[in-house]
């Protein structure tokens, strides 16, 4: 039977000092923490004085915090299982392992690590899964990647945690090669891929320019049935990965395969159309989406309040969509007062973006004021730009450098 092997590469200096492994276990690392609870009292002898009344102020009780005792980190408790001559247990070393992936300690990680190569315990998949998962959190790809290498069983969460991590931490090719393999692995009967991992792939083709392979992705969907109404995300994914390369129509085919489409899959195709600077058909979707009765979200309003700054309709939409954003409970959130300052000063409609300016509930969102200074500015109102740069400024809000080269302020 072969046994599990755990491997840890060399730990940088910066990280972790240096271990003597030939000494006892009952050693410990670093410095110990002391800590010092003296108290000194400072005496003084009273001068004789004549008895006089003594008048007695009683003092409002002093309320005592109770100060925070410091939490034991991994490190101490596995420096304590050595000192008490403690046998460690996957039950033990899985919940320090959690404490680890928590508070995102690489130190304690690291000494875990090293405590359970030298017990003599017979890891299980699940249990080096949670390993995996722990040194994943803590940025650690290297040891993961190591380590799933040797492990002679893996099931879907070994293959997910690492390829997961590879997405986390930006390595893109490396997913797309990962999931590949656990292609092959899968089609021994070993699990099935869910859905939401090919939402996950199609992320990765697309930020490694890899089209060929998003495709192909697309057809294993088809082909294993993931593409349908209940299952958003996927939709989604693949509208979005088409528009990371410019194809449209193929991913408004992903939406017609469809019978009834909500808000991800419209927020992905609006997002798509305004980047290819197709305002008109952004327009267009804010309208079938009302037909439609699909909801609409912070994103979508986003795009359509740009899209109508640029569609060259003579401010004619953007008033309609506005007024569809105060029917929904939008006109309060700060991005769609944004974009509405800017699409009215667009259109040299300063009181209607004053209006909106004045109707913000943030304060401290330096969005706004930039936009309504350059609203200002763009509309030939100077003046008031330089007053609202001055409150900006006694307020403590940061202007963009280009309004204040452009007021010589």
């Amino acid at each position: 039977m072969r046994t599990l092997e755990l491997a840890l590469p060399p730990s940088p200096p910066s990280l972790i000092p240096s271990f003597n492994y030939n000494n006892s276990a009952a050693r410990t690392l670093g410095n110990d923490v002391r800590t010092n609870f003296d108290v000194q009292l400072l005496l003084r002898k009273p001068k004789r004085q004549k008895s006089e009344p003594v008048v007695v102020i009683q003092q409002p009780p002093q309320i005592q915090t109770q100060k925070s005792t410091p939490r034991c980190s991994t490190s101490d408790i596995l420096r304590l299982m050595d000192s008490l001559s403690l046998p460690g247990n996957e039950d033990l070393y899985s919940c320090l392992a959690k404490e680890s992936a928590r508070e995102n300690d690489r130190r304690g990680a690291y000494e875990l690590q090293v405590h359970i190569m030298k017990s003599s315990i017979r890891p299980t998949t699940t249990f080096v899964n949670r390993l995996l998962l722990m040194h994943v959190s803590c940025g650690r790809l290297d040891i993961t990647r190591q380590m799933f290498d040797k492990m002679p069983r893996r099931d879907f969460h070994s293959w997910a945690i690492v390829f997961l991590g590879c997405i986390e931490t930006g390595d893109y090719e490396d997913a797309a090669l990962l999931f590949v393999s656990m292609l092959k692995h899968s089609k021994n009967g070993a699990f099935k891929i869910p859905s939401w991992i090919m939402g996950c792939v199609l992320k990765a083709c697309a930020m490694s320019r890899d089209l060929a392979l998003g495709k192909q992705v697309h057809g294993l969907c088809q082909k294993l049935g993931f593409i349908d109404d209940e299952d958003s995300y996927l939709s989604g994914s693949l509208i979005r990965f088409y528009g990371e390369f410019r194809c449209l129509e193929d991913a408004n085919l992903v939406l017609r395969q469809l019978s009834s489409a909500n808000t991800v899959v419209w927020a992905a195709k609006v997002t798509n159309d305004y980047r290819e600077g197709e305002f008109q058909e952004v327009i267009r979707d804010f309208i079938e989406m009302g037909k439609h009765g699909v909801k609409k979200n912070v994103s979508v309003f986003s795009n359509v309040l740009k899209a109508c700054t640029w569609v060259g309709d003579g401010g004619r939409s953007g008033p309609q969509v506005h007024a569809n954003a105060i029917k929904l409970g939008f006109e309060s959130d700060c991005l769609i007062q944004c974009r509405l300052i800017e699409m009215y000063g667009k259109y040299g409609k300063v009181k209607e973006a004053e209006q909106v300016f004045k109707s913000r509930k943030d304060e401290t969102s330096d969005s706004c004021w930039n936009a309504m200074v350059a609203c200002y500015m763009q509309n030939g109102f100077y003046i008031e730009a330089i007053k609202l740069l001055h409150q900006m400024k006694a307020t403590g809000i940061k202007s963009h450098d280009m309004l204040l080269n452009e007021t010589h302020f």
